[in-house]
């Protein structure tokens, strides 16, 4: 999805990103914002660069954590290079380290540091509106103009009439054309010396002697590399069908992906927990185990305290092991942020899921989200 602002933060500061986020993408700025905006499978290195070249502005989150962070410094650098507008959101009164401070001395910055944060979001999101509504200049990304030639002969000095060529020093015209005639004559003389002794050798050559009239013997075709005449049946992986008890219904499924759903709505963190296993590959996360989850279900709830899902769709599909299956499905999401901003939209989920002897446990889950475009009142 195209997309006009890049907003980078570290990652203890995803409450207020997301908060940003949602404020500026309610006045119809378009942001790009990470982990939300990672397609699944795809390098996550390579999607920041390019979220970041494709950008008009830049937004820092600036606090104390992304004034440590070696991600954050990397994200300026590449806007640097790119030549973005970064404007900083202040939200810690720290002072930038060395490596920052010199990409960040002179671009707008808002402090942000004193409550409450819904003022600061409104002065954040008019500055981005005014910035983005420059007209955009090629002068920044236009090659330097190239530098003109050097004179080939110093300023105000006259050049040095050239010296008349040394008579002696140059061939005579008509010597180089006699030895060109000798060339060619020696090149046809040899030519017919060559054809001659052809001629000579093959009439020397004897005859063969006449051959009787003998039915040659019958040729035995070489066989096939491939001599067997039996061959053994290939092997076949066999995997074992999973047993009833690990068998995953549709109408299972079903109950499951609407339960879950529900206690994202009612916010219920306990609940959430409990439906996952001990360690989980979490979205781009990677592995994480269930006390990293529950802490992001928990920022999640407070970044946004108004939530409703619908599921629609659902598929289920057996999974990379035998005692994995995947479930896909849509869900139709209203959110609102602690700004008071809504947003609606859709997103696609993939589970694998495991049966233990306490219940169903995810083991793994990814999603890509489609906001709508224009965000409900």
């Amino acid at each position: 999805m195209a997309h006009d602002v890049f907003i980078s933060h570290s990652s203890n500061n995803r409450t207020i990103a997301n908060a940003v986020c949602a404020s500026l993408e309610s006045a119809g700025i378009r942001c790009w914002i990470a982990p939300r905006d990672v397609l699944p499978g795809r390098s996550y290195s390579g999607e920041i660069t390019r979220a970041i070249q494709q950008s008009r502005a830049f937004v820092l989150i600036f606090s104390e954590h992304s004034n440590n962070s070696e991600q954050v410094l990397r994200e300026v650098q590449l806007a640097a290079n790119s030549r973005l507008h970064i404007v900083q959101f202040r939200i810690d009164p720290v002072s930038p380290s060395d490596d920052l401070e010199y990409y960040l001395s002179g671009p707008h910055w808002l402090d942000a540091v004193t409550p409450p944060l819904e003022n600061h979001l409104a002065q954040l999101r008019n500055s981005m509106t005014a910035l983005l509504a420059l007209p955009r200049t090629d002068a920044e990304a236009a090659p330097a103009p190239a530098a003109p030639a050097p004179p080939t002969t110093a300023p105000y000095a006259s050049s040095p009439a050239p010296a008349p060529p040394s008579v002696a020093a140059k061939p005579s015209t008509n010597i180089w054309k006699w030895v060109a005639l000798a060339v060619a004559a020696l090149l046809v003389l040899g030519t017919i010396v060559l054809v001659a002794a052809f001629i000579f050798l093959r009439s020397k050559t004897p005859s063969p002697p006449p051959t009787a009239n003998v039915t040659p013997a019958p040729t035995i075709a070489s066989p096939p590399l491939n001599t067997k005449t039996e061959t053994s049946p290939a092997p076949q992986l066999s995997v074992a069908p999973p047993s009833p008890s690990q068998a995953l219904s549709f109408e299972e499924a079903e109950r499951y992906v609407k339960r879950v759903n529900r206690d994202m709505e009612r916010g219920d963190l306990k609940a959430m927990l409990g439906y996952f296993d001990d360690t989980v590959d979490y979205y781009s996360f990677g592995m994480k185990d269930k006390a990293v989850v529950g802490e992001l279900t928990r920022q999640y709830f407070v970044a946004y305290p108004v939530r409703a899902f619908v599921p629609g769709e659902i598929k289920v599909q057996p999974g990379p092991g035998p005692d994995v299956t995947t479930i896909i499905f849509d869900t139709r999401y209203s959110v609102r942020d602690v700004t008071g901003a809504s947003a609606t939209g859709h997103t696609r989920t993939e589970w694998d899921v495991v049966r233990r002897s306490d219940g169903l446990k995810i083991v793994r889950t990814n999603w890509i989200t489609y906001p709508d475009s224009t965000p409900s009142p």
